[in-house]
């Protein structure tokens, strides 16, 4: 529907929503690609979800193999403090963190929503990536320690390459989330300096209300393709890495 009304004029569409254009135009895309809010909108969401997706994995990747190789009963209580932060609705704890945020003085800038996208992903990705190094045997690590691999430099040589399918699909899934969420960027930047593709689309709006409904709907096309091609690209990583982060062996 989005992609059939983003080449009709406000009338056919306001005329039939279903109904395919009569003369297809580009009026539309150029509309949008002519505003300089749409490009500096798009680059925004592209540096939140980037940066976001790109300091959640390497910190999870290094909680998790840590947790899953500590021999330790508080290895088992942290995971389980991580994994219960799952069960907390976002809007329950929603108050406390943008007064945290604030004091912190992360509100207002793409830093500060990065680390706050890095600390609300965290739970399922350690879980995930725990699950996975349990089933990697420690022979290969033991075996590059013998040759002369210190800590540091047997994970990022010996298990990171192995953690590559649960890293990609864990970072697809959390890409779709961070590209589309409108809810956190609205509350924690700074929305006269930057805006998101999400926020930019409620933004769209005219005087008393009025929406080029063509515009958004072609706003709309463009938000969604990034995440197709994505997907699409990378969608035989998702079960995978799922499957082998959930199950031991």
């Amino acid at each position: 529907i989005a992609v059939v009304n983003s080449f009709k004029t406000q009338g056919e569409i306001l005329n039939s929503a279903l109904a395919l254009p009569v003369s297809p135009t580009w009026e539309n895309y150029a509309a949008v690609i002519k505003t300089a809010d749409f490009p500096r909108a798009f680059l925004n969401s592209c540096l939140v979800t980037a940066g976001g997706i790109a300091l959640n994995l390497s910190v999870s990747a290094l909680a998790g193999y840590a947790l899953s190789r500590w021999k330790s009963k508080w290895a088992d209580v942290i995971t389980l403090v991580f994994l219960s932060s799952m069960f907390v609705p976002f809007h329950t704890i929603m108050i406390a963190l943008l007064t945290t945020a604030r004091d912190l003085k992360l509100t207002g800038s793409i830093g500060g929503l990065i680390l706050i996208y890095c600390g609300l992903q965290c739970p399922i990705p350690i879980f995930l990536i725990k699950g996975f190094v349990r089933s990697i045997p420690r022979e290969l690590e033991e075996a590059a320690m013998i040759d002369g691999c210190g800590t540091v430099r047997m994970f990022f040589s010996v298990v990171l390459p192995m953690l590559r399918p649960t890293l990609i699909s864990v970072g697809i899934l959390e890409t779709m989330w961070v590209w589309n969420d409108y809810l956190l960027p609205y509350l924690v930047l700074d929305i006269n300096k930057y805006k998101t593709i999400p926020i930019h689309v409620q933004y769209l709006q005219g005087s008393y209300g009025t929406v080029d409904l063509g515009a958004t709907m072609a706003v709309m096309v463009f938000s969604i393709l990034p995440i197709i091609i994505v997907y699409l690209f990378c969608q035989k990583y998702i079960i995978k890495g799922v499957a082998a982060g959930a199950v031991k062996g």
